[in-house]
């Protein structure tokens, strides 16, 4: 028989006084917390070590495990590429079908700083209340969807049938290590913003977990599939309703209406910390095996709680179009502020939206501890308060200008923003009328979505917006000006591979060889994993003429080869032999290098050499393309005629 006791829409949070302290305040801090907390934290010192190993290598070139974070997957939907962190988060979506949310409770590294910022604020006192919206939690399955599903429907249905293109995808691939572990992550300064913003600000103003409940992508996945699980918190019948439960959860959850109602936790926001656990006097409350779900049966004595909202549906349709048009306000917004930094700040947006209305509308209206409107009144607080409203709505317009600026520029110099190749001489441009006048006009959108600073109407450059204006600036001719905002590119954001190709092709027109030969060689010694660059300008340099230049600058093998052309064009034919020999031991499928071998070493007068060497080359040849088989049967037959010049038949 089911317990007698209140009816779950009837309860309220009812904190009893111990030892003179409020029970809220004791409870939710306990031994559960301490385990957790060094689970958490565990997790922090192997994400620091995984940095600080690949840190350590770089001057090595050692490759280290790609980053184990859930947004990588990306790349498998999009490309195929499979890296630790697409089989991370596969693991953890299996998992929380079976476990429910433990992995955002035990797992994740923002929960550790929501946590930690929620108990500050409790200490100072205040008890951050959570802001409940029907709409806005959708956010994070919006996110999730066009994150990980949308690139998929994109592919396979939008391109081919709406596109008419063809589906390009050449199927799945592993890559588990990189060079790079921090190519996809932002710099030190907008880390920490991300984690002010989607930490503190959004505990704060939204609640305890309040960036898991609107700003979190990973949420959309995990709470449907948490209605899967089978692991809930439960309850027995010496459950008394006393919500101490609902008191001591971080996760906005009200845990004395859900098992009242249900006889667990069905809630999808439960994120399995167990604090509720420990925190219930009659210890009725335990972690057990239960089922799905998906329908849940109600328990007889009770009525289904009241769902508590804080906004009529006029108010959440309005808000969600703020928190839309916010995300694409701060989405890239300067070229810094990633994807779910930009949701982050788009809620906190949105809640100071709806609350700075709240306060012009109602009669009374406060705020934590802080009384912003009274009897009609405007106070002190609340004066501040709009005035801090006032300039993050402005802010957020303000980014948004600047994108639509940016997007226009970008639509008048669609075709003109071309990667620089060969600029042309200072003055000359390569473009029509018509095309400089779109170029200038661009140019001009450009400037007023820049910084302030220089004439814009942004808090900051965008490192895209320069780009494609040195890329047009080059484009009319005006190399010098190309050089400038290239230049500027590099003091507002970390080294770029592709910024330094576009500032070297600049520098080809304006620089000496060997000016540029230094820069680049040096920037090449920093940057060991730029290729694209390091292949460029390899070919630059062998343009010039200049083979020991080229092998300076290439990789290993292709640097030995050079190094080997180098001695054959010097006349040094026994080290040109060795090196030759050399880099054929790392890339033994290149049949040039070969037949190349097999030249040297008749010239030296290792015939049976020189016929082994072209032998192995004859047997590379099914693997080259069309043009390199007819380039290699050239030289084939010059070795065969050199053969015959020396007395002997041509090999077989």
């Amino acid at each position: 028989m089911p317990c007698d006791r209140p009816s779950s829409s009837g309860v309220s949070l009812q904190v009893l006084p111990e030892n003179g302290k409020s029970k809220a305040d004791a409870i939710g801090w306990g031994r559960r917390w301490q385990i957790r907390l060094t689970v958490l934290l565990a997790v922090q010192i192997a994400m620091i070590l995984h940095i600080i190993i690949w840190w350590i290598g770089i001057p090595f070139g050692w490759e280290t495990l790609s980053p184990v974070e859930p947004s990588e997957s990306i790349e498998t939907v999009s490309e195929g590429i499979i890296n630790a962190g697409a089989i991370f988060f596969a693991v953890t979506l299996l998992s929380t079908a079976v476990l429910g949310r433990w992995f955002c409770g035990w797992g994740c590294h923002v929960i550790l700083l929501q946590d930690w910022c929620l108990r500050l604020l409790r200490k100072a006192g205040i008890r951050p209340r959570a802001f409940r919206s029907r709409l806005l939690m959708l956010a994070p399955f919006a996110l999730a969807s066009y994150m990980f599903l949308w690139p998929i429907v994109y592919r396979f249905l939008w391109a081919p049938f709406v596109e008419g293109r063809e589906p390009a995808w050449h199927g799945f691939r592993l890559e588990l290590l990189t060079r790079d572990l921090w190519a996809t992550m932002p710099g030190a300064g907008v880390g920490i913003v991300f984690l002010l913003i989607c930490g503190f600000m959004t505990v704060y103003v939204l609640g305890g977990k309040g960036f898991c409940t609107y700003g979190c992508p990973y949420g959309g996945f995990f709470a449907p599939l948490d209605r899967l699980s089978l692991r809930r918190v439960t309850v027995d019948d010496s459950c008394e309703g006393c919500a101490h439960c609902t008191a001591a959860c971080t996760s906005n959850v009200r845990v004395h209406e859900q098992v009242a109602t249900w006889g667990k936790v069905i809630d999808v926001g439960c994120m399995k910390t167990t604090d509720c656990i420990e925190a219930c006097p009659n210890d009725a409350l335990s972690m057990q095996w239960s089922m799905p779900a998906i329908s849940p049966a109600m328990r007889e004595d009770v009525s289904q709680p009241k769902k508590r909202w804080d906004l009529t549906w006029m108010e959440e349709i309005i808000l969600a179009c703020i928190m839309l048009a916010s995300v694409l306000a701060w989405r890239g917004a300067y070229g810094l502020v990633p994807l779910l930094m930009s949701l982050g700040a788009a809620s906190i947006v949105t809640w100071i939206s709806w609350k700075s209305w709240r306060v012009l509308i109602d009669p009374h209206a406060s705020f934590h501890r802080k009384v912003l409107k009274k009897s009609g009144q405007i106070t002190r607080a609340g004066a501040v308060f709009l005035l801090l409203a006032g300039i993050t709505v402005a802010a957020t317009t303000q980014a948004g200008v600047t994108q639509i600026l940016g997007m226009r520029a970008d639509s008048l110099a669609e075709g003109l923003r071309l990667r620089i190749l060969a600029p042309p001489p200072p003055g000359v441009t390569s473009l029509t009328q018509s095309e400089t006048e779109r170029a200038n006009r661009a140019l001009h959108l450009y400037g007023w979505a820049g910084s302030v600073a220089r004439g814009g109407m942004g808090l900051a450059d965008d490192p895209n917006h320069l780009l494609a204006s040195a890329r047009l600036q080059a484009r009319l001719g005006h190399v010098s000006a190309a050089r400038d905002l290239l230049n500027r590119i590099t003091l507002i954001s970390k080294p770029n591979q592709d910024v330094s190709i576009e500032a070297f092709m600049v520098a080809v027109s304006l620089d000496s060889p060997p000016v540029l030969l230094e820069r680049v060689d040096a920037l090449l010694q920093e940057q060991t994993e730029w290729s694209e660059l390091r292949r460029i300008a390899v070919e630059w340099a062998l343009s010039q003429g200049n083979l020991g230049a080229a092998s300076r600058l290439a990789s290993e093998p292709e640097a030995i080869k050079y190094a080997a052309l180098a001695s054959m064009q010097v006349g040094d034919l026994s080290g040109a032999i060795e090196r030759l020999e050399r880099y054929l031991a790392l890339a033994s499928g290149d049949a040039l290098g070969w037949v190349t071998l097999g030249q040297l070493l008749l010239v030296s007068g290792d015939v049976e050499g020189a016929d082994r060497a072209v032998e192995r080359a004859r047997a590379e040849r099914s693997s080259l393309n069309a043009s390199a088989q007819a380039d290699l049967d050239r030289e084939l037959q010059a070795f065969d005629s050199a053969r015959a010049r020396a007395g002997d038949q041509p090999s077989p």
